[in-house]
């Protein structure tokens, strides 16, 4: 049985389709490996800081306040997940009334709008702390390798 040129062109195209993506397909990093990704990416970063902000000073701000966003950003990671533990609790017991959920929510709000003020409040500091040229090469910095992606890996998620 001869095979026509076309179905083996289609095969090998086929196959080597399916090789190619399946090298593309990122595995599941370990947890250990999303630490080691992200220390190495927020050292980068202080070493990007140091080149980008000529001043020491303002460097040194910025290092600090960018730290201090980042242990806001870990507490509130570490809040969520309470709440979602709690929220899962409450709602799988049957006893549970409408007041006690609303209470939990009501807390956990609180609690939220505390963080965002925190948070915006830094921003605005960081802003300060830096010219609109400076801000735009890390904010690119941070958006490619510190961005929503790998926090969200970080937290646990996909």
């Amino acid at each position: 049985m001869k095979l026509s040129p076309i179905f083996t062109l289609a095969v090998i195209s086929i196959a080597a389709s399916v090789v190619i993506g399946c090298a593309n397909t990122s595995r599941d990093m370990s947890p250990d490996e999303q630490q080691a990704q992200r220390a190495k990416a927020r050292a980068e970063f202080q070493n990007l800081i140091a080149t980008q902000i000529d001043d020491p000073v303002r460097a040194k701000t910025f290092t600090n306040l960018s730290a201090e966003r980042d242990q806001l950003i870990s507490e509130h990671k570490a809040l969520v997940q309470q709440y979602s533990k709690r929220l899962t609790a409450l709602s799988l017991d049957y006893s549970t009334e409408r007041q006690d959920l609303e209470v939990l929510i009501q807390e956990y709000n609180v609690e939220r709008r505390a963080a965002q003020t925190g948070f915006l409040a830094l921003m605005g500091e960081m802003k300060a702390t830096v010219t609109a040229k400076e801000w735009k090469k890390l904010a690119k910095f941070e958006q490619k390798e510190l961005g929503p992606r790998t926090l969200s890996r970080a937290a646990g998620g996909q």
